[in-house]
């Protein structure tokens, strides 16, 4: 298996990488969903995040010892990102509070605009027309998806932080790019993001126990909710987060935002199929829309060198 991959392409394998990503992010949607039905936002954050963290560093000492050692600087490396992360889960929760699924959805994906307008004005890195014209589409492809011509988009106080969703979104993606570049390990520097967005989480945490008087460790009235949130933790935590830090050693940040934005279609396949949620025909459009717009970057993308 390993040899098999090793043969593939470093470009091609990096787009594996974040098609897999994408789709566990997709089916973490479910999990979020099943887990809710016992946990409060803040503490299926808080548990999911802290039994990453604790599994990923035993896994990392054991089968590797010697990279253990030698890669605790990527903790100060993966401040900016997890910084990014943390913000990101926090006012998507505050915002999801009064407003809708749709438009959370729809306005986070606004950081697939944003990142090429970031890369420019503030990178100063190069970026082509066309980076702005699949960005734009692949929106558009995110309002089919959501359906958003026969339901409307009606604006909500929730949107203002979902707004800041989509710039601390567009943060995240440009400081896992950038952190990837520098970093000793990628296992190690996911880990060091997920525990800063951990501790990013805290206050928060603390806020709604005292005000809420939501319990640290909640009653479990049904196994399935310790279970998605073991889900959570393992195969979106460290399984997709991971993939996307190593493809983004490789992919500009503008590629890996396109293929990120694979998740809202995954999460609506994977609805369909454990939810009995269905997609019209204009949703559909959408999602293929997305795919197409997705292979595209790929394609345009993809270095001179076949052999890379």
């Amino acid at each position: 298996m390993r040899k098999a991959l090793a043969a593939i392409p470093t470009y091609h394998r990096a787009v594996l990488e974040l098609f897999i990503a994408g789709m566990l992010w997709g089916i973490s949607f479910t999990f979020v969903k099943w887990a809710l039905v016992d946990f409060s936002p803040t503490t299926l954050v808080f548990w999911r995040f802290a039994f990453a963290i604790v599994l990923a560093e035993m896994m990392f000492f054991v089968f590797d010892r010697e990279g253990f050692k030698k890669s605790h600087r990527d903790y100060k490396i993966g401040l900016l990102a997890g910084v990014g992360l943390g913000s990101s889960l926090i006012f998507q929760t505050i915002g999801l509070q009064t407003t809708t699924a749709t438009n959370s959805s729809f306005i986070t994906s606004l950081y697939v605009v944003l990142i090429p307008f970031a890369n420019y004005f503030f990178l100063k890195s190069k970026v082509h027309w066309y980076h702005f014209a699949l960005s734009f589409v692949a929106f558009l492809g995110m309002g089919l998806l959501l359906d958003l011509p026969n339901n409307g988009l009606r604006l909500q106080s929730g949107d203002l932080f979902t707004i800041l969703v989509a710039v601390t979104s567009t943060f995240h993606i440009i400081a896992v790019g950038i952190g990837s570049k520098k970093m000793q390990s990628g296992f190690r520097f996911n880990t060091s993001q997920t525990f800063w967005a951990w501790i990013f989480l805290i206050p928060f945490l603390a806020y709604d126990m005292s005000a809420k008087d939501i319990p640290f460790f909640p009653p479990i009235t049904n196994y399935i909710s310790v279970v998605s949130v073991i889900g959570l933790a393992i195969l979106v935590t460290l399984g997709a987060f991971y993939l996307q830090v190593r493809a983004q050693r490789v992919l500009s940040t503008t590629t890996a935002s396109m293929l990120c934005l694979l998740e809202a279609p995954y999460s609506f396949l994977f609805a369909s199929a454990l939810l009995n949620e269905k997609l019209t025909p204009i949703q559909l459009a959408g999602a293929i829309l997305i795919l197409g717009i997705s292979a595209l970057t790929i394609y345009v993308e993809r270095p001179k060198n076949t052999d890379s």
